[in-house]
């Protein structure tokens, strides 16, 4: 096994790096700090002799091959930069980026009080970046085989996604699989040895992670498992695929949540969690369980999350953030429990909405095509407030195109860059590339 201090050699540039401290260590091998020779900072994963298979040295070579998925969707895989051996040791590894783990978390991180948990609006530009990225993966051919939480680094503040441990990507439906995924979050079909990993098994997995990550808890977590003395491999093989009972199904209560103060944070989530997204849970853990094609895709889930942040409005009492359901003409903040009146919304041509709260932020994506490249991600317009008249709010415009703006009287004028239009119901928008909406209380 290497060590500090040791060179490993690139397979592919023939690049000699230098292993630096050990990061961490798995069951698949350890991870250094690594060094190149013009002293930029590297990662070095180095397999243990159990891993290091020729199966697992194929795989690598075809990740490099194909390389990282493309676009924005693609770029947030902390993908195999080249193959690395060393000279003494029959084993290798590989180079990948370094992570700023300053920046990013892991869920765990943020369970334990170490890292700040995301806002709703936070939670849902996570959500709908991590569908999109393995969307895109699985657009390409390939599947992740291993989502998890340990997988999946983000930005509690800005949303940010990093997607790492990509050597055990693969072909779907082709190359061998070395590792069949983390128990809890394996499909049941898998946990059962009626399958092999593959797009629809992440489908699940992706599920799973995204309850976690909304509602802190296991979907499967309930009274089956509270009741069980002995959490050993057969008692998770009856939770996790022969038996797997949705906590929160309506019609089948053996596996609800005990009355037990450790599930009292599930429960407060659950209650906050928006309505259209437990419709989406309920059909993955119910419908899904039985029949995989009924999972939802990864389109459908960034579309939701995409529309979750839209809808995200702030309580003007306690700056407590909630989400609209879409139906309700009002909002009962979660937290103070006090009644609110809408702000108004944004209503584009295509049916979407934007609610124009005072953090809101409107994205490329709601005016314009969007390009691989970006994603349509950056903001294209933010709500500001009259410094003179506070109680009079605008939309900035932050393209570098001007935006013609028709008040209901008819009156048209336009928005330069830089320049905001005052909001009044009734009023109607036109953004790049045609794009139209209007304003509604």
């Amino acid at each position: 096994m290497i060590q500090q201090g040791h060179e490993v050699v690139s397979a592919i540039s023939g690049e000699k790096i230098t292993v630096g401290r050990k990061l961490g260590e798995g069951g698949q091998g350890r991870v250094f700090t690594g060094r190149r020779p013009d002293g930029t900072n590297v990662a070095v994963k180095w397999y243990n002799d159990v891993q290091a298979t020729p199966d697992q040295k194929r795989g690598l070579l075809h990740l490099l091959k194909h390389g990282r998925p493309s676009g924005a969707a693609g770029a947030r895989f902390v993908w195999p930069i080249d193959l690395v051996e060393h000279q003494a040791d029959p084993c290798f590894g590989y180079v990948m980026d370094v992570i700023d783990m300053k920046r990013f978390a892991e869920l765990g991180e943020v369970w334990a009080g170490i890292k700040p948990a995301p806002s709703f609006r936070a939670m849902a530009r996570i959500s709908a970046k991590a569908a999109e990225s393995y969307r895109k993966l699985h657009l390409d051919g390939f599947c992740y085989r291993d989502i998890s939480s340990g997988n999946l680094l983000f930005d509690p503040t800005a949303g940010d996604v990093l997607i790492c441990d990509n050597d055990n990507v693969g072909i779907n439906g082709q190359s061998t699989a070395q590792v069949l995924g983390t128990m809890e979050y394996m499909a049941p079909e898998i946990v059962r040895g009626e399958a092999v990993p593959g797009t629809k098994t992440d489908l699940h997995s992706l599920a799973v992670l995204l309850f976690q990550l909304w509602i802190w808890h296991h979907p499967f977590h309930g009274r089956m498992e509270y009741d069980i003395r002995s959490w050993d491999l057969p008692a998770k093989k009856r939770v996790y695929g022969e038996t797997p009972v949705f906590i929160f199904d309506e019609d089948d209560h053996r596996n609800e949540l005990p009355d037990d103060p450790e599930y009292d944070t599930a429960k407060l989530r659950w209650s906050v969690c928006p309505k259209p997204l437990k419709r989406m849970f309920r059909r993955v853990f119910i419908e899904g369980v039985e029949r995989p094609e009924a999972r939802p895709m990864e389109g459908e889930w960034q579309k939701l999350f995409r529309q979750l942040e839209d809808s995200v409005v702030t309580c003007p009492s306690d700056r407590a953030e909630n989400i609209w359901d879409g139906e309700s003409s009002e909002v009962v903040c979660w937290h103070c429990r006090q009644t609110f009146p809408l702000p108004p919304k944004l209503i584009f041509k295509q049916g979407s909405s934007l609610m124009l709260d005072s953090t809101a932020k409107l994205r490329y994506r709601h005016v314009q095509a969007v390009d691989e490249a970006s994603g349509g991600d950056q903001t294209a317009g933010e709500i500001v407030q009259n410094p003179k008249k506070p109680d009079i709010w605008g939309l900035k415009n932050l393209t570098d195109v001007s935006w013609r703006m028709q008040k209901q009287d008819g009156t048209v004028r336009e928005v330069p860059p830089g320049q905001a239009a005052t909001l009044s119901h009734g009023m109607n928008l036109t953004f790049n590339d045609g794009a139209t909406a209007y304003v509604t209380s």
